[in-house]
C-alpha cells in the first residue's frame, strides 16, 4: 500500500510538471505571438497565474516525500543516526500538522468561493477550479508526512526504511 501511494504521489508530481511545461510553451508561443504579430495570447498571464497556484501544491507531497525540503544540515551532520532520524521524523509531523491545517483552511476557501463564485476578467475561469487539486496534493502531502514520518520511527527502532521505489 505504501508503495502504491509513493507512486501516486510521484505521479501527481510528474503530472504537475507536464502542466507546468505547458505554461512554458504557452508563455513561449504568446511572447512569439507578441514579437511577430503584436497579439499576445489574451489569457496567458490569468492561465500562468492559475496553474501556477495548482503546481506548486502538486510539488509538495514529493518533495515531503523524497526529503527534498529545504533543510539545514548544519545542525544535524554531527548526530547519530537514530537522532537525524527523530529528527526527521519530528519535522515529519509538523509537515502533517501542517497539511492538516492547510486542508482545513483551503477547504473552507474553497466552500466560500462556491458560494461567493469570482471569475478571471478574460476567460471568465472560476477561481474555485483551482481548488480540487491543491486539496489533492494537500491529502498526498498528509500521505507522504506520514509515510516519512514511520520511516523515520522505522530507522529510530533499528530497522530499515522502508523501500519508497525511485527516487
Amino acid at each position: 500500500m505504501i508503495s502504491f501511494l509513493a507512486s501516486l504521489i510521484r505521479y501527481w508530481a510528474l503530472l504537475g510538471g507536464l502542466i507546468t511545461a505547458g505554461l512554458a510553451v504557452m508563455t513561449a508561443a504568446s511572447a512569439a505571438s507578441n514579437l511577430l504579430f503584436a497579439a499576445p495570447f489574451p489569457a496567458d498571464y490569468e492561465l500562468v497565474k492559475h496553474f501556477v497556484a495548482v503546481v506548486i501544491f502538486m510539488f509538495l507531497p514529493y518533495c515531503q516525500l523524497t526529503g527534498a525540503n529545504v533543510t539545514v544540515d548544519i545542525f544535524t551532520e554531527n548526530m547519530s543516526e537514530g537522532k537525524k532520524a527523530a529528527m526527521a521524523m519530528l519535522s515529519a509531523l509538523f509537515a502533517a500538522a501542517f497539511a492538516l491545517l492547510l486542508l482545513r483552511q483551503m477547504w473552507l476557501g474553497f466552500l466560500g468561493y462556491l458560494q461567493y463564485p469570482e471569475i478571471t476578467p478574460v476567460l471568465r475561469l472560476p477561481l474555485w477550479t483551482a481548488f480540487p487539486p491543491i486539496l489533492v496534493s494537500l491529502v498526498l502531502l498528509l500521505v507522504a508526512a506520514l509515510i516519512t514520518a514511520f520511516n523515520s520511527w522505522r530507522v529510530m527502532r533499528s530497522r530499515p526504511a522502508l523501500p519508497l521505489g525511485e527516487r
